[in-house]
């Protein structure tokens, strides 16, 4: 397997670009969580400038040319990949905690990231590839820096931006496509689910509750969830519920019994141990604990 790097990149510049919950590099090797063949519980925005990179996930290969773009989802199942002598390109990495931190509404995204699944690779004018590029490096220098105590906070900003700009991108490229086809009834339940849990999330934390909506099973509806996005029924209830969680307790004054409240749990005991659970800390230290990278951080 030929595997190339950006000689423009100093070496000691690539890091193995790992902070948990972000990774820039230059080829696959260099995500220390990341060896091959594996599940893919992250994702993956990939990008070739010049040369050609074959990509062999799941039962699929994925042939990428120059100006070409690719974004997996966390479920795949990555064998391996190979590229030309003359490849350049970047792998950028969120893992699905940060990525759950970041999304937007997704009932008003879901179509076309439908749409995408099985039809990952799009390709990318001049402007858009460096567009791409320069958010990349300036993404890269905040990530790899020695910063100030709100470096956590930039780096977000940043790949928001990058998450954003990159939606746009497929979003445009998927209206010029035929969009009118209906979407496959996994991926359809999966957007009717989202639908659900943003509405119900902060009182209903049951997959039997959205099952009933549903009218199936909920061993039916956590098995087309997972088969559907790669994350179980519970885990987006969970992301939801987290992130009301964490933006609740850092930009209100409510008391973490108050925030309890809010989110239906029975009493603040409870929802201590969930979110410690989910994130590795109490309610009272994240509220705490300074705006740093280590604020990214989920378990």
């Amino acid at each position: 397997m030929d595997i190339a790097t950006i000689d423009h990149i100093p070496s000691s510049s690539r890091l193995a670009a790992s902070i948990d919950t972000i990774a820039i590099c230059d080829n696959l090797n260099e995500i220390k969580e990341l060896v091959l063949p594996a599940k893919v519980d992250l994702m993956l925005l990939i990008l070739c400038e010049r040369g050609t990179l074959t990509l062999y996930y799941d039962s699929s290969c994925q042939k990428m040319t120059q100006h070409n773009m690719m974004v997996l989802r966390p479920g795949h199942i990555l064998h391996r990949y190979v590229t030309s002598p003359d490849f350049k390109g970047h792998f950028i990495s969120l893992s699905s905690s940060l990525l759950g931190d970041m999304l937007p509404p997704l009932a008003k995204t879901l179509p076309c990231f439908t749409h995408f699944r099985d039809n990952p690779v799009i390709a990318l004018t001049d402007d858009e590839v460096a567009s791409q590029t320069e958010l990349r490096d300036i993404l890269r220098r905040k990530t790899y820096s020695q910063g100030h105590q709100y470096q956590g906070e930039v780096v977000r900003t940043l790949l928001e931006a990058l998450f954003y700009e990159t939606l746009g991108l497929y979003l445009a490229h998927w209206s010029s496509v035929d969009n009118t086809k209906e979407m496959k009834r996994r991926d359809a339940l999966f957007y009717s689910f989202i639908c659900i849990v943003e509405e119900n999330f902060r009182t209903e934390r049951s997959i039997s509750f959205y099952a009933d909506k549903l009218c199936i099973s909920p061993k039916h509806l956590s098995a087309t969830i997972k088969e559907a996005s790669g994350r179980t029924a519970s885990e987006w209830i969970d992301s939801y519920v987290i992130l009301e969680a964490k933006t609740l307790l850092r930009n209100t004054g409510l008391t973490i019994q108050e925030v309890s409240t809010k989110l239906n749990f029975t009493n603040q005991s409870f929802f201590g141990k969930y979110f410690k659970h989910l994130t590795g800390q109490s309610p009272r230290a994240f509220r705490s604990s300074p705006q740093t990278m280590s604020s990214l951080n989920t378990k």
